[in-house]
């Protein structure tokens, strides 16, 4: 069921989403309509023109529909200091993001929105995302931590949200200090960062938002060493739990990105990963962290299963490394370790056992 504000009131709205607009405009009509299609209806459009110098089309966008706001820079501020004066300007205390070139599934404010309602403790939520491209073909879905153990966890390593998939209480963003305007791509990610303080965080398991892998987006324009911009996000996060960050190399840290996305690492890199990812979650998971629930000890035990269960399920290949994986892994699964341990020298005893009585045949023969 639709819930639409009623005609002709300014009551506010539940949920403003704020978007910002520059250069590419391309697929401005695809991401406005997706707003205006929502099932969930007591919401603004605020849409921001940062100096773009066409006012004609966000005239002629603003008669669309009652529901959509125009704010006007004269000059580009760039995009943290656009989406900021959004916000500014949005009337909702529940604010959702929507890039101008991704669009928002039908269910996508009323699920986030109903998150932050069940639980006052939330003040961040996302979704999972589906990656499609600029002529609208659909790639994968790109599934994403959920739990905020989880998010705590993946951010020591790359940003655990998609910007336009998440929603966020105004008081949380006022909190945290709003977007940082010398932030030119990494603005979303600081945020987050300021945010963990401050509540508990989650992301929705369903893709709510289509995300575009748009060649002239800001991400794309931005990509030489995009992992530089946020080298103090992880600094300042494993200082907290007492490790020194040293991931600097890039190739590395894509390895273990790569992996806690779901993707497995080469054969040939898999135990330096293996070796260092295990190293950092036994230490993450005796580190305290705010509003912390009952709950979170579950979390932290799938958290250990699966990370382990994924690595003895594709593990190196010399008997030395898999058994240095399985030492590694038995403080966070004693069971598992031990029998992916126990397999792999049964496996490794029985080819020497083979190889032999190749040897000794051969002897014989002769």
């Amino acid at each position: 069921m639709e819930n639409r504000p009623e005609a002709g009131t300014d009551r506010v709205p539940r949920a403003s989403v704020v978007m910002t607009v520059y250069t590419d405009r391309r697929f401005l009509d695809a991401a406005v309509d997706s707003i205006l299609a929502q099932e969930f209806g007591d919401l603004e459009l605020v849409v921001v023109d940062d100096g773009t110098g066409e006012d004609a089309v966000f005239q002629a966008l603003a008669q669309r529909d009652p529901r959509i706001r125009i704010v006007v820079n004269p000059t580009n501020l760039g995009t943290a200091a656009a989406a900021n004066r959004g916000i500014e300007a949005a009337r909702a205390d529940i604010i959702l993001r929507l890039d101008a070139d991704d669009i928002a599934e039908p269910t996508h404010v009323g699920r986030l929105v109903a998150a932050l309602a069940d639980d006052p403790q939330l003040g961040l939520v996302g979704s999972s995302v589906t990656l499609i491209d600029e002529a609208d073909q659909v790639h994968y879905v790109q599934a994403m931590p959920q739990t905020d153990l989880e998010i705590r966890w993946t951010i020591l390593f790359y940003n655990p949200f998609y910007h336009s998939a998440v929603a966020y209480r105004r008081d949380c963003f006022e909190a945290a200090g709003h977007y940082r305007i010398e932030e030119l791509v990494s603005q979303d990610h600081y945020l987050w960062f300021q945010m963990l303080p401050l509540c508990r965080m989650r992301n929705l398991a369903e893709p709510l938002t289509r995300y575009r892998m748009n060649m002239l987006g800001l991400s794309m324009a931005n990509s030489k060493n995009w992992r530089n911009r946020t080298h103090p996000i992880r600094e300042a996060l494993w200082t907290r739990i007492g490790l020194t960050y040293d991931l600097y190399d890039d190739a590395f840290a894509q390895d273990l990105s790569r992996f806690l996305r779901g993707h497995e690492i080469a054969t040939e890199r898999r135990v330096a990963a293996y070796r260092k990812l295990l190293g950092v979650l036994r230490v993450f998971l005796a580190a305290s962290q705010p509003f912390a629930r009952a709950e979170d000890a579950d979390d932290a035990q799938r958290l250990a299963h699966s990370t382990v269960a994924r690595m003895l399920a594709s593990p190196p290949v010399r008997l030395r490394e898999v058994l240095e994986v399985c030492a590694l892994s038995w403080p966070l699964d004693r069971r598992a370790a031990t029998s992916a341990a126990m397999r792999r020298l049964a496996v490794g005893a029985s080819s020497r056992l083979r190889a032999a009585g190749k040897w000794l045949s051969r002897r014989w023969a002769n």
